[in-house]
């Protein structure tokens, strides 16, 4: 019998596809209300998922038991980068005349959002299970 409650590669992989479906969704609904905000929803929407990836693909290669403390400096160096390069993209975007920051900061934490209705639904699955347990 497997755990009711389980967290692995198929939460990953649903919190993409669920990010990704949210992302056009809302950009259909901005198509028909605010046009002007759809470029800078999607560019955040895509900063805000390529943020998760690298800090998977970062979690899955180097974080392990027992690793050496060059591994520290390789995930130090690769979080420096990671964070110069999105400092330097949000300097530019941010200077840009035709950005919605509210849009962008939307899109941003659309990956955030997913991981909590993700979550919502597996507390109703829990529940929903433990009371036909009970019944």
């Amino acid at each position: 019998m497997s755990p009711v409650l389980e967290i692995g590669d198929r939460f990953i992989r649903h919190v993409y596809v669920l990010t990704i479906c949210l992302t056009i969704l809302i950009g259909v609904v901005l198509l028909a209300f605010e046009r002007s905000a759809i470029p800078s929803f999607l560019i955040g929407s895509a900063i805000g998922l390529s943020l998760f990836w690298s800090l998977e693909f970062v979690v899955r290669r180097l974080v392990r038991p027992g690793k050496t403390k060059r591994t520290k400096y390789l995930l130090g160096f690769i979080a420096i980068g990671k964070y110069t390069l999105l400092g330097g993209l949000l300097y530019f975007l941010f200077k840009a005349e035709w950005m919605n920051v509210y849009a962008f900061a939307g899109g941003i934490v659309l990956v955030q959002g997913a991981i909590m209705i993700k979550a919502i639904g597996l507390m109703i699955s829990v529940l929903s299970n433990k009371g036909s347990d009970q019944s």
